[in-house]
């Protein structure tokens, strides 16, 4: 991921949101706007303009990951934290699930609490302004109505999220190679 991709979601989340946070008309004018009105946009849409951080290229992925495999990391960080609950993924996916939530404290995430709190948590509290973009609307404004502490854990968390992006990576990578047939070597 470049540099510039980091700087130009930096600027214009918006541009990546998911449906609920915009309408297709207002969108359309709200993009048109961010040209000449990026402060009254950024405003709008609740973003501290500011210069962005250092680009980290695990947090672009996420950036810029499609609406389906973001539902599948927060998939993958659920069953990770809560390996004992039932769970929709395949099941090369819950037991690499399995695996890492033996890193994890057991009370990174209760069961009434939404995976997504772990990804607010993680990050700064202006990238989870522009981030929260990507997740359903709603979805957002109700966990942003209280925080997650996880006291000392917060290297833990780092090692989830960076293991769980590099594991939609693979998948994706995996889903765009051409199938290769085993010769027995």
């Amino acid at each position: 991921m470049s540099n510039l991709a980091w700087v130009q979601w930096w600027a214009t989340p918006w541009l990546h949101s998911r449906e609920g946070w915009r309408t297709v008309d207002e969108h359309a004018a709200l993009t048109a706007l961010g040209h000449s009105r990026h402060l009254w946009v950024a405003r709008l849409y609740g973003i501290t303009p500011c210069l962005p951080p250092t680009p980290q290229p695990t947090l672009l992925q996420l950036a810029l990951a499609s609406p389906e495999q973001l539902d599948l990391v927060l998939a993958l960080i659920d069953s990770a934290c809560r390996p004992a609950y039932a769970s929709a993924l395949n099941e090369n996916l819950h037991q690499w699930c399995n695996r890492l939530s033996k890193a994890l404290p057991p009370d990174m995430l209760q069961p009434d609490e939404d995976p997504l709190q772990l990804l607010r948590t993680w990050v700064s509290p202006a990238t989870w302004q522009r981030i929260r973009l990507r997740f359903p609307r709603q979805r957002v404004l109700e966990l942003e109505k209280k925080a997650l502490s996880l006291g000392d854990s917060y290297s833990r968390l780092d090692t989830l999220w960076h293991a769980v992006v590099w594991r939609i990576a693979t998948i994706h990578s995996d889903a765009q190679a051409p199938c290769a047939k085993d010769h027995g070597d």
